[in-house]
């Protein structure tokens, strides 16, 4: 009797399973069955979805917070290092900006007589004291036509083709310039003039008489090889003279001349008013004479410019020496580059460097009083930190300004980076050196490069581990399904079997 109630039972736990079923759609995942059991009363009460969710997020959350942190150190490195690649970079510039020999050649002109000429140096011109004495002003010649007009539009050969020959020193050669038929006017002489582009300029004066005030003027170029003759001739009749015998006057308002000077006690001729390459390096534009009195031209280097580019270098070094305290100190309050490179090698590499670059003693030293940068002022003090003493630097610059220079530059001149092998001065040889360590093969961008690598192979791993995870929360599912099947077919048969006791006892003691 007991085994036909436990089998009554076990057959009935079995249909109300093979009815549940019956309710699943077809292809109904293990969570999904176990849901749908529980909610009709089946199963264990256990909510064995969120079970397996919780046991996968425990399970991952160690594993991905390790790839977490280490994808944010490499992120950190690569922040570092782009701030630190900066901050060398204006380094770089700063001791590029005192490389080149050329860099320190910024000259101060001081001319005893602005009224007669005017001088402008270069960045080739070079220290010196020199006499200059203007004899005489370049001139272009200046022509006037013959003839005077009542107007503009008067003609000036019955409105016939004519045409201008020009001849002299200027044109030994002959040079004609036609004029059409119609256009043989004061105003189309002048623009025949201008458009013909051979050296010459036109235009026409009023000269304010009451009948014909309209003259035409030509204007050559100036220096005495720039002279010119001007005839008008009338093509209509073969050449002959124009209708109203036009010309123009041999006697010129200007003629044409070079300008002449004594330089240095050389005399010196030029076909304009300015003259370069008397004094190297040296313009002058002549504005009037002083024959009698030369003038004195004194050229002397203007030290604060180096000097200025001197306290710019010592400006970006501490820049760059503070930036990495930043960066290497876990306390740091810099927003985000602060403390992104604790430990790193490559900051202490690079700091080291750093300091040889203004510490080491120069290739090129012109003597053994200025072989190092502390010789002429600039040094470390015990902090790290590059100082200026500005009396030491004023001293090197202002009494020995070409042996500073050479101990800087090594007197070259855009020397090129490759160039492994010339002494280049303790700028050049700095800024080379910098320029290895920031190129896209050099220890900043490969430090980087290499940082960069890494992060993506962390975030390889962390999709690796979402599909681990995605399998093992499946596992877990499908598990927790089937124990939920077998606890839930358990107690019906314990609820079949109590209620068989139940009935007994009632039969056998009437209540």
């Amino acid at each position: 009797m007991v085994t036909t109630t436990s089998a009554s039972s076990s057959s009935a736990a079995s249909s109300s399973n093979s009815v549940t079923a019956s309710l699943m759609p077809s292809g109904a995942s293990a969570a999904s069955k176990a849901n749908i059991v529980k909610q009709l009363g089946g199963g264990s009460g256990i909510d064995t979805q969120s079970l397996a969710n919780s046991l996968v997020a425990a399970e991952r959350a160690p594993r991905q917070s390790a790839i977490d942190k280490n994808i944010k150190k490499n992120e950190d490195i690569v922040s570092g290092l782009s701030a630190m690649k900066y901050a060398l970079s204006n380094l770089k510039s700063a001791f590029d900006d005192l490389k080149d020999v050329s860099d320190y050649k910024s000259i101060v002109v001081n001319n005893s007589n602005t009224t007669a000429f005017t001088a402008t140096a270069s960045s080739s011109a070079a220290a010196g004291n020199h006499t200059v004495e203007v004899t005489a002003l370049a001139t272009a010649q200046r022509t006037a036509g013959t003839l005077a007009f009542a107007s503009t539009s008067s003609s000036v050969n019955g409105g016939k083709a004519m045409a201008l020959t020009l001849g002299g020193t200027a044109f030994s050669g002959g040079t004609t310039i036609s004029i059409a038929a119609g256009n043989d006017t004061p105003q189309g002489m002048v623009d025949a003039i201008n458009a013909a582009n051979v050296g010459l300029s036109a235009y026409l004066v009023n000269t304010g008489d009451a009948t014909t005030p309209y003259k035409v003027v030509v204007n050559g170029k100036s220096g005495a090889d720039n002279s010119f003759t001007m005839t008008a001739s009338d093509t209509a009749s073969g050449g002959g003279t124009v209708d109203s015998g036009f010309d123009f006057s041999s006697s010129n308002l200007q003629d044409a001349a070079d300008a002449a000077a004594t330089i240095d006690g050389i005399s010196v001729t030029s076909s304009s008013n300015t003259i370069t390459g008397a004094i190297p390096g040296l313009t002058l534009l002549l504005k009037g004479t002083n024959s009698g009195s030369p003038a004195a031209v004194d050229l002397s280097n203007d030290t604060s410019v180096a000097k200025g580019k001197v306290n710019a270098l010592v400006a970006a070094y501490n820049d760059a020496n503070s930036l990495m305290d930043e960066l290497t100190n876990p306390k740091s309050t810099l927003a985000t580059y602060g403390g992104t490179l604790v430990g790193n090698s490559t900051v202490r590499t690079l700091r080291d460097q750093m300091r040889t670059m203004v510490t080491a003693v120069s290739d090129t030293a012109p003597s053994s009083s200025v072989s190092y940068f502390h010789d002429i002022g600039v040094e470390l003090d015990k902090s790290g930190k590059l100082t200026v003493n500005s009396v030491k630097l004023d001293l090197a610059f202002d009494t020995d300004f070409t042996n500073t220079v050479t101990l800087l530059s090594g007197n070259q001149q855009d020397l090129s980076a490759y160039d492994t092998t010339t002494s280049a001065g303790i700028a050049g040889d700095a800024s080379r050196s910098l320029y290895n360590l920031l190129k896209s093969t050099g220890t900043v961008s490969t430090e980087s490069a290499n940082a960069t690598s890494r992060i993506t192979s962390y975030q390889d791993d962390l999709s690796k581990l979402d599909d681990r995870m995605t399998r093992l929360l499946a596992h877990y599912t499908k598990q927790f399904a089937a124990m939920d099947s077998i606890v839930g077919q358990t107690k019906s048969t314990q609820t079949g079997l109590t209620s068989s006791f139940a009935g007994l006892m009632a039969m056998y003691t009437n209540k």
